[in-house]
């Protein structure tokens, strides 16, 4: 009787590792999947968004030769496109810089609140007391996840908004210096 006893807590306890293993990676993947979704939302809006203003700046540049009236100003116009692309590649990388600063401290944050979770999980008295931790770790882990996720979409997106800005004026401009002579 006793033989079987300690077979089954020699089980229990190698099952409980494993389990915790387990959580740990379904919590390091949902958190490598939502960062990989938001940054993969925030590349696609700004590919699309260089791409939309590259065509609308050719088309003007196209235009521009009966819209300007002299070398000069069709050049100050064309500066004026370059220092917007600039100012925008700017907010861009310094936006980016901080939403990855943001993303790894998140990393760590669950590594190092893994690690305790499996500290307890180990420590645990009876196989119901280690279950409950790592159910409760995992929830933990998952609403913690979600948000965070939900943040940095939404970080992202405010992001692009602020990046895309400078072009944005740059193209109104455009637009309404190419619409002087159809208006006219």
């Amino acid at each position: 009787m006793s033989n079987v006893k300690s077979k089954t807590a020699a089980a229990s306890s190698i099952e409980t590792p494993k389990s915790i293993e387990s959580a740990v990676a379904v919590g390091r993947e949902t958190l490598e999947q939502v960062v990989k979704a938001s940054a993969d939302a925030a590349n696609k809006g700004y590919e699309k968004a260089v791409a939309m203003t590259k065509e609308n700046v050719e088309a003007a540049v196209k235009a521009g030769a009966s819209v300007f009236k002299n070398y000069e100003e069709a050049m100050s116009f064309n500066k004026e496109n370059i220092e917007a692309f600039v100012r925008s590649g700017s907010i861009f990388a310094k936006g980016w810089q901080e939403a990855t600063k943001s993303v790894f401290a998140l990393t760590q944050e669950a590594f190092e609140e893994s690690v305790v979770a499996s500290k307890a999980i180990l420590g645990a008295k009876s196989m119901k007391e280690a279950v409950d931790l790592q159910t409760g770790f995992v929830k933990t882990s998952f609403d913690k996840v979600v948000a965070e996720g939900g943040k940095i979409s939404e970080t992202s997106f405010k992001l692009a908004e602020e990046a895309f800005g400078p072009i944005n004026e740059r193209v109104n401009e455009t637009v309404s210096k190419l619409m002087k002579p159809i208006a006219a």
